[in-house]
């Protein structure tokens, strides 16, 4: 549960910023480092990730919105 406040403290910080040049993608975020990448689509952003910390784990958010996907019954 700590690096998903971690990640979620890094995403508060970049979202605004990012939202005007990137908003719709996909942020894959490295919440020990606080480094993020950007892609089109989960996939993308994920690869771009595992290029630097290929044995890191990441959360993603979609720049611009409160949440990516959500999975699950409501």
């Amino acid at each position: 549960m700590e690096k998903l406040k971690k990640a979620e403290m890094v995403f508060e910080k970049i979202n605004k910023k990012l939202s005007k040049a990137y908003k719709g993608k996909i942020v894959a975020i490295d919440p020990e480092s606080g480094d993020y990448f950007i892609g089109d689509n989960t996939l993308e952003a994920y690869e771009e990730g595992i290029k630097k910390y290929p044995e890191k784990e990441f959360f993603f958010k979609r720049i611009g919105a409160k949440y990516a996907f959500v999975v699950g019954a409501f």
